[in-house]
């Protein structure tokens, strides 16, 4: 059977804050989403909607990524 340690400081644990996300994971989402759904209107008319949506993926999961990397963005 697998052991796995259960750590008795529990003051680190990230706690929730809306929707089971922790406010690290709101701010990136929120940050995305203030950038990508304006993008996707803006493009929507002059490229079509599957280019428009494409670039709005593009830059939302830009968005929730660190500069050296993987990770959340704050």
């Amino acid at each position: 059977m697998a052991y796995v340690p259960v750590p008795k400081d529990l003051t680190k644990v990230k706690t929730k804050v809306a929707f089971n996300l922790t406010k690290r994971q709101l701010i990136c989402f929120g940050s995305g989403a203030l950038i990508g759904v304006p993008l996707f209107f803006l493009l929507r008319g002059p490229v079509g909607n599957s280019v428009a949506a494409m670039c709005m993926m593009l830059v939302m999961l830009h968005a929730g990524k660190r500069p050296g990397g993987a990770g959340a963005c704050v």
